[in-house]
This record gives structure tokens, sequence and C-alpha cells, in this order.
């Protein structure tokens, strides 16, 4: 799920960039300012999310090392 955000905020993030001097020559410098803005937010959004996915992969991984699930593979194993 984080992972299509991610992807989906980054082609948002380029459209709003690449659209900033065509708007601006048609309708104006103010409006290629408000799509540089919404550029950086949907750039801030996609890393949210990328901080986001890591924080849970690190905590999954956490959860995997704690021992609980490990010693009962050791203890079958012996």
């Amino acid at each position: 799920m984080l992972t299509t955000l991610r992807i989906l905020f980054t082609v948002i993030s380029a459209v709003f960039i690449a659209s900033i001097f065509p708007v601006g020559i048609f309708l104006g410098w103010g409006y290629a300012g408000g799509c540089g803005l919404f550029a950086v937010l949907f750039f801030l959004l996609m890393l949210l999310c990328k901080q986001s996915q890591d924080f849970s992969k690190e905590k999954n991984e956490r959860f995997k090392d704690d021992g609980f699930l490990s010693s009962t593979k050791d203890d079958e194993e012996k």
C-alpha cells in the first residue's frame, strides 16, 4: 500500500513540476508558484510514506529477531 502511494505521489509531483512553465506562460506566474508548492507537497508526502514504510519494515524485522519465534525453532532442532 505504501509503495503504491509512494509511486503515485512521485508521479503527481513530477507532473506538477513539468507543468510549472506552461502554466506560468499561459495562466500567470502566481499559478506556476502554486504548481511548485503542490509539487513540494506531494514530494513531502512521498517522503513521509517512505519513512513509514522503512519504520514498519524495521519493526517487523525486530519482531522476527526478538528471540520468541527463533527459540521455538531451536528447541525443535535439538
